[in-house]
């Protein structure tokens, strides 16, 4: 039976995906360079979320979770669900994509 290319979890040089990797390699000097000056143009440029801007994002985040959370009861009520199921009722909020990964 394929595994899809998903090595065993207690193998050390555990690997995502379908296919093989190009290179196990670690960065040579050029790339660890290269990727320093990407990161001081990007936060140059201003790419970067700061502090607050992440803290605002978590607010907000919370914020909708509640709100999520306050009409899913209000449904299950407006449903005729006993008070008992209403406040077992509940919904969570997924994040993806970049803010996901944490880039």
């Amino acid at each position: 039976m394929s595994n899809l290319g998903l090595n065993n979890r207690n193998n050390s040089s555990q690997r995502l995906g379908i296919t093989e990797p190009i290179s196990l390699g670690g960065p040579n000097e050029l790339d660890v360079t290269k990727t320093q000056e990407l990161e001081k143009f990007l936060a140059a440029a201003g790419l970067y979320e700061s502090q607050e801007e992440a803290v605002s994002r978590e607010e907000v985040l919370g914020r909708l979770d509640q709100i999520v959370k306050i009409w899913v009861k209000a449904i299950s009520r407006a449903k005729g669900l006993n008070e008992q199921l209403v406040q077992e009722a509940n919904a969570k909020i997924f994040t993806f994509g970049s803010y996901r990964l944490g880039v």
